[in-house]
């Protein structure tokens, strides 16, 4: 089993917003469990864990890149997706996640490692 780490960014006010996860310790990064022996991608388990949320319409989600996040001392695959309502999405995955602004989520854009980013473009 490995953990794959995912996020979505949107612009308002020429200010990104992450869709992140809060708890009592911080921000974090969204997570799913990918299981190799069933077979899974990474990018399944990410989308099919979303599911699990709520009902997520994936037509706008656009995917924007692939880095890598350490996180307790694990280093695991980040996917990012742009989108264009973060209203639409929060209430779509029943506010269990939340958009919160880039200048709020200092210590967990500090976890990215920079150096290994690929960007899918068209």
């Amino acid at each position: 089993m490995s953990l794959i780490a995912a996020t979505a960014i949107s612009v308002k006010n020429d200010l990104p917003y992450f869709l992140v996860k809060e708890d009592t310790n911080g921000y974090h990064f969204f997570t799913a469990k990918m299981h190799r022996h069933n077979h899974d991608t990474s990018l399944g388990a990410v989308l099919r864990e979303f599911q699990t949320l709520g009902s997520v319409d994936f037509d706008q989600w656009r995917l924007g890149e692939l880095t890598s996040v350490e996180d307790n001392g694990t280093l695991m695959s980040l996917y990012s997706f742009e989108m264009p309502n973060m209203d639409a999405v929060e209430k779509a995955l029943n506010y269990q996640l939340k958009f919160v602004p880039a200048n709020k989520l200092h210590t967990l854009l500090e976890t990215l490692q920079t150096t290994s980013f690929v960007s899918f473009e068209e």
